[in-house]
């Protein structure tokens, strides 16, 4: 375990706090690096970690301030775009599907089940697309970035139900 010398500016690293985030110097490293900056949770696999931010969370090093703005913009763009990336590979793929199917339409080709199979992936496309485009409008959310609803995704497995008649 490094012996610390001094902590400072303890901050919360998410919303969830799950982790806090601090200047530390540490003995071993002071003439190398400085004070560096140091992340520390309560699961981390080193016990200097876990002590420190069991100190942090006690309130040694002063408090713990919440996460800086930019902080939690970058934490929920990063989230909004790796959900974004996910409805982008299921419209390729839907998208992909209808060409096929389309086409085989268009040559007399489809069977009965693929032209019946149609408004279910056109629904379906409409509705990852409407997702993805909610996900890129989440900035203008009330609440946003700190406390807002997110947009729900489609149900997986998709659920069709085709209007009455």
């Amino acid at each position: 375990m490094y012996t610390v010398i001094s902590v400072r500016d303890p901050r919360w690293a998410d919303l969830a706090h799950t982790a806090i985030s601090m200047w530390v110097l540490f003995e071993e490293f002071k003439d190398t690096y400085g004070e560096v900056p140091f992340g520390a949770s309560p699961k981390d696999p080193e016990p200097h970690g876990v002590d420190l931010y069991n100190r942090a969370v006690a309130g040694e090093f002063g408090p713990v301030l919440e996460p800086t703005e930019e902080t939690i913009v970058g934490q929920v763009m990063s989230q909004r775009d790796a959900l974004s990336g996910s409805a982008t590979a299921r419209i390729n793929a839907l998208v992909t599907e209808l060409d096929m199917l389309q086409d085989a339409i268009a040559m007399n080709l489809a069977t009965e089940k693929q032209v019946k199979s149609v408004p279910a992936i056109k629904a379906e496309l409409y509705a990852f697309r409407l997702y993805r485009v909610r996900l890129s409008q989440i900035d203008t959310l009330e609440g946003y970035p700190r406390k807002f609803d997110w947009p729900a995704a489609p149900a997986q497995p998709f659920v069709y139900v085709p209007a009455a008649e």
